[in-house]
């Protein structure tokens, strides 16, 4: 049996990188019966078919994008056209807090008066502080050290630059990039499918743009992915405290000390309300 990593599916045919480095095109046998093959998964396949026979357990599954057993994500966020989001970004570290790591990296920040640029800067510095690494341009060279040997996907709304910064990375790809459309104030989708791309001992994933994305989890799991606040939680009063209405909170009573730290705690109870509000309507 021949092992191999999905480096791209298309419908019923998957391309299958083998350990000697060759592409194969192959099929899923009928023995996988209701499973799933996806970009990402590790295979075995009968070469004498082109048949994929078995998948290898799952280090880790995204839904959307549709990708399995990646190393490390990038949120791609640019600063203007369109402007970054912090309930965005919030919201996306939820939805890939599954991912062991997560780097921010932000774009167009040339499009901005020095001062501009350096108050964005300094304010997701904060994010560094609570664990995320954060790069830009004048960091792309530690940005690229930062990625090597792992699988690393690069996400973002549409328009941000995602496959600018790819295509810096892998000039031969290629990849087409799209302007944004000032009527809706984002890009156009230019990836449709998620695609590993070899880059040395590493593989950079592409994946298609977003315009929004909702999280499906359920309150505890907000509370216990906001990292700062779950490592802080122990010194709330009530074992299990959510830092909304609970008397005591530490959580809350290191408010208006630090607005990027307001800024989060707002972010957090918005998503908490969200998450009661689909609740309801279930």
């Amino acid at each position: 049996m021949v092992q191999g990593l999905v480096l791209n599916a298309k419908s019923s045919f998957f391309y299958v990188e083998l350990t000697n480095g060759k592409i194969i095109e192959c099929r899923a046998s009928k023995k996988l019966k209701n499973k799933k093959v996806i970009a990402g998964d590790i295979v075995n396949l009968d070469l004498e078919n082109n048949y994929i026979v078995e998948l290898e357990p799952r280090i880790n599954f995204l839904n959307r994008p549709l990708v399995s057993n990646i190393d490390c994500v990038v949120l791609i966020f640019s600063v203007v056209e369109p402007k970054i989001s912090l309930m965005l970004l919030d919201k996306l570290l939820l939805h890939f807090h599954q991912v062991q790591n997560i780097y921010i990296y932000l774009t167009k920040l040339d499009l901005l008066e020095k001062e501009e640029a350096k108050q964005i800067k300094d304010y997701l510095q904060y994010y560094k502080e609570i664990g995320y690494e954060v790069f830009y341009d004048e960091k792309y060279e530690q940005f690229v050290e930062a990625i090597k040997a792992k699988k690393t996907l690069f996400t973002g709304q549409s328009g941000v630059g995602k496959s600018t910064l790819i295509n810096k990375i892998m000039p031969e790809l290629n990849l087409k990039t799209q302007a944004i459309s000032k009527t809706l104030g984002r890009g156009k989708h230019t990836t449709r499918d998620v695609t590993f791309y070899k880059y040395f001992d590493s593989y950079i994933i592409d994946s298609p743009g977003f315009s929004a994305i909702d999280i499906n989890l359920t309150k505890e799991e907000i509370r216990d992915y906001t990292k700062e606040f779950f490592y802080l939680s122990d010194k709330c009063k009530f074992l299990g405290c959510f830092h909304d209405k609970e008397p005591k909170c530490y959580i809350k009573s290191l408010l208006n000390n630090d607005p990027r730290y307001d800024n989060r705690y707002k972010n957090y109870i918005k998503l908490l309300k969200l998450c009661e509000e689909r609740n309801e309507n279930y």
